[in-house]
């Protein structure tokens, strides 16, 4: 038998007058939170992330790396990456990697205070913005910082282009959605260090455990090298790399063995 619960109906609570947030903004929100949260492991949150950011809030480009600290996510480049040509990449990797301001080291005590920055609001003493993001379309970028603590660390980053910068709407919507990502991205990174615990004895570098997750699933080169937006010569040498540190004389044999390194 139901029972009426005691005592008058509640009234729904007023929004205060400076809600940062519209309805709007909440959808969109909502939307990549349902789009990552069901997902099975990191290389599927980070593939999902990037996704939901694109479609959500058309980022132009988009990036999702991670690491035990926020220097190694960001220059070790372990992660995936989506909406950037291979032109911008070898230019960048050639001449720019190291004028990115969100790679200086004394941008990082910013990004993990603020958690969300926008690239205009850093130094650019190089002309990052003005000599190379302009002529490849992008007028702005910036960085979420997701901080899970021992777990480590989650960087994003979006790009923007037909807008002078990143608008500020996206910024509050981004900082309500690192608070609500932290605890899947918790869980991810402590399932992954879990997983690769299991098969400590397989020196690999991180993204070599990229590629051997994947190739571990099934997948082709050509697929592997389009989810981490690498070259299929880059999967091949670290194909041949994760083979020789596995002992596993052909993929299959590497799907055998992860499977029951777990």
């Amino acid at each position: 038998m139901t029972r009426a619960l005691p005592g008058p109906l509640p009234r729904p609570r007023r929004l205060p007058t400076d809600e940062p947030l519209a309805t709007e903004d909440y959808r969109r929100l909502f939307g990549v939170m349902e789009a990552i949260d069901h997902a099975a492991d990191l290389t599927e949150f980070r593939e999902c992330l990037v996704r939901a950011l694109q479609t959500w809030f058309g980022f132009h480009g988009v990036a999702v790396l991670h690491g035990d600290t926020l220097a190694e996510a960001v220059q070790s480049d372990c992660g995936v990456l989506s909406g950037y040509s291979p032109d911008f990449l070898t230019e960048y990797q050639a001449g720019w990697i190291g004028l990115d301001p969100f790679r200086d080291e004394n941008s990082f005590g910013v990004l993990m205070d603020s958690g969300v920055v926008r690239l205009g609001d850093l130094p650019d003493d190089a002309g990052f913005v003005a000599r190379f993001l302009s002529r490849h379309g992008i007028t702005d970028k910036a960085a979420m910082v997701i901080d899970a603590g021992q777990a480590g660390v989650v960087y994003v980053g979006v790009a923007v282009q037909d807008l002078p910068r990143v608008p500020e709407r996206d910024l509050a919507v981004l900082r309500h959605l690192r608070r609500h990502l932290a605890p899947l991205a918790t869980e991810q990174l402590n399932r992954q260090r879990d997983q690769r615990a299991a098969r400590a004895y397989w020196r690999l570098t991180p993204r070599e455990w990229d590629v051997a997750d994947l190739a571990a699933q099934g997948m082709t080169n050509r697929q592997i090298a389009d989810r981490l937006f690498i070259t299929i010569d880059t999967v091949k040498k670290h194909l041949t790399r994760v083979l020789a540190e596995t002992g596993c004389a052909s993929r299959t044999q590497l799907a055998v063995r992860y499977s029951t390194a777990v």
